[in-house]
Formats: C-alpha cells, structure tokens, sequence
C-alpha cells in the first residue's frame, strides 16, 4: 500500500482510540473557574500585551509633526510633559482639587456645569456686550435696537448680505436664550416663594 493509506488509517485508528479511552480517564465534568478568577486572568494577559506594543511604539515609533520632520516617540512624549499645555493641565487639576477638599465636590461639579454654558446664557450675554446684571428691560431695549441695525434688509450689498444675516440670526437667539433663561428663573423663584 501507499504512505497516504497507511497515515490515514493510523491517524484514524489513534484517533478513535484516543476518544475511546479518554472517556473513560476522567469522567467528572471540570468544574468552570469563578468569574472573578477569569477576569484577572484576562485583564493580566490584556495588560502585558498592550505593554508589550506599547514598548515597542515608545522606542521604535516616529510622530510626523507639522512641518514633515519625523521625532521619535519617545523624545515627543518628553516634550510633551514639559510643554505649557501640559503643565497648566496639571496645574488646574491640582487647583480643582484643593477647592474640592475645602468645598466638596458637589460645588466643583456645579462650577463645570455653569462653566459648560449648557443653557447658552453666557455666550448670550456676550453676543449682545451685555453684563450678566443687566436687567430685562436693558435686554429688550437692547434686542429691539440692535434687531433694527442689523437686519439684513438694510444691507444693499449681495456679498455682506449673508454676514449681516448670520450676524442677526445670532442676536435673535441670543435675546430668545436669555428671554428663556430668565423666565425659567422667575418661575422657579415664584413657586419656591409660594413654598
């Protein structure tokens, strides 16, 4: 017989042989490790792998900065941790931290959320040149004039007519923002009086 026949039939024969007694070597189902168990293991494995890459990247790797000159990452990493972003970066961490120890972090939170400007009320009053102390009836003496100024009929000019359009749309949603934004505030402080 040929080669091919005779490996067939041992691979076959060792095979089922293996399957046969296999069976009979350990019977009991293995049991499943813990979750926890399967977790650190993973995350061990994952960890010295991105390590490994990482490695490789920091001594091997090239960033192109803008002008074409490649820099080793390694040098552009340095760098970086003694630029001027970097270091106010750190240096405002360190200062939210210290006003988080003396007022909490509830009053740190509400300071980024006022930072933020979700309501748009900051950017409102800076559109219009506004301080935030101003009246109602200073915004919409201040919203009716500056509506009459800049609408964009007036401009007889095609190629300023887009500008002076963008330019009055802003001030429409401007005094729109500020005109919600204080009438929230107003309801919230009448039902709270009625409290």
């Amino acid at each position: 017989m040929d080669e091919a026949y005779w490996f067939t039939t041992m691979a076959f024969c060792c095979a089922f042989a293996f399957d046969h007694f296999s069976k009979e070597w350990n019977l009991e189902v293995p049991k499943r490790k813990r979750m926890a168990r399967r977790l650190v293991t993973l995350t061990a494995a994952a960890v010295i792998y991105l390590s490994l890459w990482g490695c490789f990247v920091y001594f091997n790797g090239t960033i192109t900065d803008s002008e074409g000159d490649e820099v080793p990452v390694h040098e552009a990493l340095y760098n970086f941790l003694k630029s001027p972003w970097w270091t106010d970066l750190k240096q405002t961490l360190y200062d939210t931290l210290q006003f988080a120890k003396h007022h909490g972090w509830s009053e740190v939170w509400k300071q980024i959320i006022d930072s933020m400007d979700a309501d748009g009320e900051q950017n409102a009053y800076k559109v219009l040149g506004l301080s935030a102390t101003a009246s109602q009836n200073e915004i919409n003496t201040l919203c009716r004039s500056l509506a009459k100024e800049t609408h964009p009929d007036k401009v007889k000019d095609e190629s300023k007519r887009r500008a002076a359009e963008e330019r009055f749309m802003e001030i429409q949603q401007a005094c729109e923002v500020l005109s919600k934004t204080r009438r929230k505030r107003r309801q919230r402080n009448k039902k709270s009086d009625e409290l």
